[in-house]
């Protein structure tokens, strides 16, 4: 009876026995032939997923020895560095940096620091390079989705089958490596900074996005990267073109989950860091601080007579993240996916994404916002992942000609920074008041200070945030013998507090952001 309904539809066959033990085979009547073919199948699929897997680790493992061997081995200014200071004090220290708090950065840096190794500043250094290999690995992961009809072997090819899946992938992985080498991305894999892991979260959204995988997780991953950079709502076009037929409930659930870590901040601003931005832990502070309110100025604040200069420096930059061939073949990328239909969809929703994030970036005001460029990056490399499949034997030298490039200009075990730091403050008389001219310089002696236990004597005012009523009542908290406070005057605190300490202005000079003196200027002020 089995025998007869087996023999009679080779379908039936092929369904009951893929669904089937090898030891129940025989029992059910399956046909040899069918065995054959589903052992091989099942083999076959076995062998690619563990070489699709291998593949992903192996583009996080070479892109995270490269940042290792060029990590700064301390607190640096380097590629835009200057707020490292102030995210590793907040972060150790369980506070609050800058607008919009970084709660996620907070908890899993605090977390990442227990390491024993290096300075406290290496091991934040060392946190940004493991996020950003493991993007790097998503990168690779989401072209290996990206294939049309999954990993396709050309049998005509002589070579055992895990050598043809090898080569088959070497694609998938000259395009995780390429965005590893871009030296923009390179640049923040080397320091203390919010990018890698926002960089992270945001390839594993697209990764989640491209492989269709649950609309819960999808909205987790999109609500979890909000709270590692506000850009990344800039990425809504790409994950409501790609989700096709969303369970929205179980969508909002996952986006409202992922927004969860900016409740922490409530916490931590009770924490009693000397790191807390704001009243954060008032419903009016929380919100002021999320918003970020006080950086809204600088949202398409460029003005037009310095558009075209940006355009100019900018667009020579981005186009050397590639090579000079990288822009051409992007777009080439790009056509090709346009002409499998089931990529129209990417090239529109990330193309959107794409242009949204650009326009963003280069009108807002601080130069450092070429960093906002990243998550483009990110998307473009994947919209090489076609050329590379055309030649894919060839396909791994793009990002070797990367890494031959850039390795000596990215490489910062070199840098300096805490020797010009020492040299300063130890200039300074014991107990001084010190005035700083903005964030790079504070930033930089909260952490000295703060972490490192330097000069534990000094009372660090920065003149900027002095503005803030906030600021003014963290160091009478902090500093209770100190007078005139109350109102946003400077000059009267000075002259108030001169009697009972020096008064000394310093400004540590970054030369890549700020161009004055590299001396301390110290003066005794009276009333």
């Amino acid at each position: 009876m089995v025998e007869g309904q087996a023999a009679g539809n080779g379908f039936s066959d092929t369904l009951v026995c893929a669904g089937a033990g090898t030891g129940i085979w025989l029992l059910l009547g399956c046909d040899s032939a069918v065995i054959q073919h589903q052992n091989t199948s099942h083999t076959h699929t076995m062998t690619t997923r563990r070489l699709t897997n291998a593949v992903v680790i192996v583009t996080s493992a070479i892109a995270l020895l490269v940042y290792v061997l060029t990590l700064a081995p301390d607190l640096t200014w380097e590629n835009f560095g200057g707020d490292g200071g102030e995210l590793i004090t907040a972060a150790y220290t369980w506070g609050v940096p800058h607008p919009p708090g970084y709660p996620t950065y907070v908890v899993l840096g605090k977390l990442f620091s227990v390491l024993p190794m290096g300075t406290i500043a290496y091991r934040f250094n060392l946190f940004s390079a493991v996020c950003m290999a493991i993007a790097s690995g998503f990168v690779t992961g989401t072209a290996v989705s990206l294939q049309e009809n999954g990993t396709q072997i050309n049998t005509d090819k002589h070579g055992s089958e895990s050598v043809k899946i090898c080569v088959h992938l070497c694609p998938a992985i000259a395009a995780g490596l390429t965005f590893a080498f871009a030296p923009l991305v390179w640049s923040q894999a080397t320091i203390a900074e919010v990018y890698g892991l926002n960089l992270a979260v945001l390839a594993a959204l697209v990764w989640a996005l491209v492989g269709k995988r649950p609309s819960f997780l999808i909205g987790l991953l999109f609500g979890l990267s909000l709270t590692t950079h506000p850009t990344s709502i800039f990425f809504a076009p790409l994950v409501f073109s790609l989700v096709l037929k969303p369970q929205w409930k179980r969508l909002m659930t996952g986006f409202l989950l992922g927004l969860t870590p900016y409740l922490l901040i409530f916490l931590l601003a009770r924490s009693g860091s000397p790191v807390i931005w704001g009243n954060a832990d008032t419903i009016a502070g929380w919100w002021w601080l999320v918003s970020g309110q006080a950086y809204r100025g600088y949202a398409f604040g460029l003005t037009m007579d310095m558009l075209g200069s940006r355009l100019l420096d900018w667009g020579w930059t981005l186009l050397n993240q590639f090579t000079l061939l990288g822009l051409p073949l992007v777009i080439v990328g790009g056509y090709q996916f346009v002409k499998r239909e089931r990529h129209i969809r990417l090239v529109v929703g990330g193309g959107i994404t794409a242009v949204i994030i650009i326009i963003y970036a280069v009108t807002y005001r601080p130069e450092d916002a070429i960093i906002f460029m990243l998550p483009a990056i990110l998307l473009a490399a994947l919209f090489l992942y076609p050329v590379f499949r055309s030649l894919e034997k060839v396909a791994l030298l793009l990002p070797l000609g990367l890494l031959l490039l850039n390795f000596s200009s990215l490489n910062l075990q070199q840098s300096d920074l805490r020797s010009r730091v020492f040299e300063t403050v130890n200039t300074l008389p014991a107990q001084a008041i010190v005035i700083t001219p903005g964030d790079t310089t504070i930033f930089t002696l909260w952490y000295f200070q703060k972490i490192e236990t330097i000069r534990t004597d000094l009372v660090l005012v920065d003149s900027d945030f002095f503005a803030f009523d906030w600021y003014r009542q963290q160091l009478k908290r902090d500093y209770p013998h100190l007078d005139a406070l109350e109102r946003d005057d400077l000059v009267a605190f000075e002259t108030a507090n001169s009697q009972l300490r020096t008064i000394c202005r310093i400004s540590l000079t970054p030369p890549t952001l700020v161009k004055s003196s590299n001396s301390c200027q110290i003066k005794q002020t009276t009333p």
